[in-house]
């Protein structure tokens, strides 16, 4: 008995040993067959984008009277919208050969790969964000009425000269705060940079505005709680936190909306999100825009402040060559000017690249009617050969079953035509050709 359950484990083992073989063989095969592929995708997703380069570079210059050019001006837009990400297979262009964001080099090396090859892994890292950002927002406009209502009843309790202050409980909470900020700014910097290389058409702006916030909260960590130009900034920089928070929480749940319905008309990439804390970004509601750029102002206007009544410590020479008076707040002074300059430079460049954002897609609205007008004069010029054929189908029908009005040729080029619509004023492209 002893011999038949010793040589019925031996069997055992071995038919363990030899699955165990057979499964790593498997994986190997598998990882080398990946690897292969995704060197062939790589090599056939930038041949393609470089021929349609070429080829939108040369319709350009064609002559818009050709028969021909309204028939290659859509197909080159419906392969340049899959190519971008209107595609069952996602965004095409993350599997070209491009440099890594600084930021995911710096903090995980230029080895790891941060490329999601499924399309629901994309989607699950674009979700993921956009719930970071939700849990962010609300985190941050908490945090920070409480401590802007702590800061206001300290000082009140200190000038009415009581006993019992708390401030510094409440300037603890402070500098906790500016701890969360850096990390929420390092992990949204990190996130959005992943969510790039993944497809996302995200500006590079609102990656390094990222970079500079991170600077600004390591800059006003490194003040002392107790300096009167600190105490008074971080009062400014509080309600501007709290600002901030709602203007987050309105990108979050109007933008977004708009940004699934740009998705499904297929004016936007389906990795394209919500990003920037002030970001005027493609799809963007024309209420939310005055609410953007008065935000900017005000950060403008929190920055000039701190600036100006910090100003005169970067003008005096003291504690540049030697050591400050221990009664001055020559530090706390210097640091608070540099953060309001920091906030200055922010809000200058997030107007800028708001406008940018607003002139580039007028400029594509603009190009898409002077396309459209010349799909709306192409079915009249080709009627007149139609129409000697008994059995020719008329144009506000052919393609376009579902009705809509559509003429016949943006009815067929379901990939393309997406792309070139303007949008109606609304924000929804129209789909009409009358």
């Amino acid at each position: 008995m002893h011999c038949l359950n010793s040589c019925s484990q031996d069997a055992s083992s071995e038919r363990l040993l030899n699955q165990a073989r057979a499964l790593s063989q498997r994986v190997a095969t598998f990882s080398n067959r990946l690897a292969a592929e995704t060197e062939a995708l790589t090599e056939e997703v930038e041949n393609l984008g470089t021929s349609l380069k070429k080829a939108l570079a040369t319709i350009a210059t064609t002559n818009t009277t050709d028969g021909d050019w309204v028939d290659d001006v859509v197909h080159l837009e419906a392969a340049k919208a899959i190519l971008n990400g209107n595609g069952p297979g996602g965004d095409l262009r993350k599997f070209q050969k491009s440099r890594k964001p600084a930021l995911l080099g710096t903090f995980l090396g230029p080895s790891v790969n941060v490329l999601a090859l499924r399309r629901d892994e994309s989607m699950r890292i674009k979700e993921d964000y956009h719930s970071f950002r939700n849990r962010s927002a609300y985190t941050m406009f908490a945090f920070s009425t409480i401590l802007y209502l702590g800061v206001l009843r300290s000082r009140f309790l200190s000038e009415a000269a009581a006993t019992v202050t708390l401030i510094p409980m409440v300037m603890v909470g402070v500098q906790f705060f500016l701890c969360w900020l850096l990390f929420f700014y390092t992990a949204a910097a990190l996130r959005e940079s992943v969510l790039k290389v993944n497809g996302s058409h995200i500006r590079p702006w609102w990656i390094h505005h990222h970079y500079w916030s991170m600077a600004m909260c390591v800059l006003m960590l490194s003040l002392p709680v107790d300096s009167p130009a600190f105490v008074r900034a971080i009062t400014l920089f509080l309600w501007w936190a709290m600002m901030q928070s709602v203007v987050i929480v309105l990108q979050n749940r109007y933008q977004r909306r708009r940004m699934y319905t740009r998705i499904a008309l297929g004016k936007n990439s389906a990795m394209d999100v919500v990003s920037g804390e002030t970001s005027g970004a493609h799809g963007q509601l024309i209420l939310l825009y005055p609410i953007l750029f008065a935000m900017q102002g005000l950060q403008a206007y929190i920055g000039w402040e701190m600036l100006m009544y910090t100003a005169w410590a970067l003008l005096s020479p003291e504690g540049f060559l030697n050591l400050e008076d221990k009664d001055s707040d020559l530090w706390g002074s210097r640091g608070v000017a540099l953060a309001g300059g920091i906030m200055i430079y922010m809000a200058a460049r997030n107007f800028i690249n708001t406008i940018a954002t607003i002139a580039g897609k007028r400029a594509s609205r603009e190009k898409a009617v002077s396309r459209i007008t010349a799909l709306r004069a192409r079915p009249v010029a080709g009627q007149r050969s139609r129409s000697a054929s008994p059995n020719a189908v008329p144009m506000g029908v052919r393609g376009n079953k579902g009705g809509g009005g559509g003429g016949g040729r943006d009815g067929r080029a379901v990939g393309g035509i997406a792309t070139v619509l303007p949008d109606n004023g609304s924000g929804v492209a129209s789909t009409k050709m009358d």
